[in-house]
């Protein structure tokens, strides 16, 4: 159980870097699209560490 709650953490600080990474690039396709990606593995993985 130990390890699924790191891997949750390590994908909730990749999550979180993808939404600052592509921020400030939102104006193209691709920044909307990594930014929203971004936030739905912060979502995932923050709801799956309160389990």
């Amino acid at each position: 159980m130990k390890k699924k709650k790191i891997l949750y953490a390590i994908l909730c600080a990749l999550g979180g870097g993808i939404i600052g990474f592509f921020a400030n690039q939102l104006t193209q396709w691709y920044g909307c699209v990594f930014f929203g990606f971004g936030v739905a593995l912060l979502v995932y993985s923050i709801f799956n560490l309160n389990k």
